[in-house]
């Protein structure tokens, strides 16, 4: 039997700009450059970019309005980066400011398949949608900058895969990656390669290999993380995106990375996609998961199981103390 390979391309594009016409033409040169043939001749499968990236990332203010930038599926995007995927013969991931038909925007990521055609992703429920929707959206303080993506965005409904190269490609868009349950239904809905599409920075960069390494390792799926680089202004305010895209192993070793905060840096690696049964059935979490737990945990969350009170050891002669924990 013939090995299951797939060959990346990662492009740890950044430093975009107001001019989103630019922005879409220079993310099309840096596509073909990591996309050129290798020395025997080929070109990757998959050319993987960073999240929201047709843009600036937007989402530190809410003086601007910037509802222009958002762009149907398929739209100009998907239209340039289509025409790259067809020239070359290779499929195109990005991250964009998506508007939906019914006026509804969302951080998204596209898959463009090698004829040039925006791909489907599968819901759990057996639908289909034109774009993976990011999940969880932060709303708080990074290093001292604002980020707010509630304001900008609606969330999306569901995890989602997608099936390319003999392979099957779940994603998480940034935030998305701190939630293990995220992580979870993509293996159990069989993925093998989860597809991490970032803009991340500050503090978030101390852990951001750790993170990644230890989803992979849980979940034993090939990790392949984009994320933005370098120093980007909008609104008067400068944030120094910190790179370090990479490949993680399904046993949670990093087996390619970039730069810190450098953009316009490229990863080309090969996944072995037979690893993923391989280190599965040697190290099988998935066979010891209690889903018991897992069912808990959701009832926990919705709020429909009371949590036991937390007690407090007494002092000497004292009265327990009850600390009442709220859900």
């Amino acid at each position: 039997m013939n090995p299951r390979t797939l060959d990346v391309a990662i492009v740890q594009a950044g430093q975009m700009t107001e001019d989103i016409t630019a922005n879409l033409n220079h993310l099309a040169a840096l596509a073909r450059s990591a996309a050129a043939p290798d020395d025997d001749g080929t070109v990757p499968d998959l050319v993987v970019l960073p999240e929201l990236i047709t843009t600036p990332y937007f989402c530190t203010s809410h003086d601007v309005d910037r509802t222009s930038w958002a762009q149907t599926i398929p739209g100009p995007a998907t239209t340039i980066l289509g025409d790259v995927a067809r020239d070359i013969g290779c499929a195109v991931t990005f991250g964009l400011y998506e508007r939906t038909v019914d006026g509804v925007t969302h951080n998204a990521v596209v898959l463009i398949d090698p004829s040039g055609h925006v791909s489907s992703w599968n819901t759990p429920d057996g639908g289909q949608v034109s774009a993976y929707r990011k999940l969880s959206l932060p709303a708080n303080k990074v290093s001292g900058i604002d980020v707010d993506e509630k304001y900008h965005f609606a969330p999306g409904p569901a995890p989602a895969t997608i099936d390319l190269f003999g392979t099957r490609f779940a994603c998480v868009i940034c935030y998305d990656r701190s939630f293990p349950e995220y992580w979870a239904v993509a293996r159990a809905s069989g993925a093998e390669v989860m597809l991490a599409i970032v803009s991340s920075l500050g503090s978030r960069e101390d852990l951001f290999l750790a993170e990644l390494q230890t989803r992979a390792m849980e979940s034993q799926m090939w990790v392949v993380a984009a994320n933005r680089a370098g120093p980007e202004t909008l609104n008067d305010v400068t944030v120094d995106y910190f790179g370090l895209s990479c490949v993680i192993a399904p046993d949670g070793r990093i087996v390619a990375q970039a730069p810190a905060h450098r953009a316009g840096e490229t990863l080309r690696f090969t996944l072995d996609l037979d690893l993923v049964p391989s280190v599965r059935a040697a190290f099988p979490l998935w066979r010891d998961r209690r889903a018991e737990v897992v069912e808990l945990l959701a009832r926990l969350t919705a709020g429909s199981v009371a949590p036991a009170p937390v007690v407090a050891p007494p002092r000497r002669g004292a009265a327990a103390t009850v600390i009442e924990v709220a859900v």
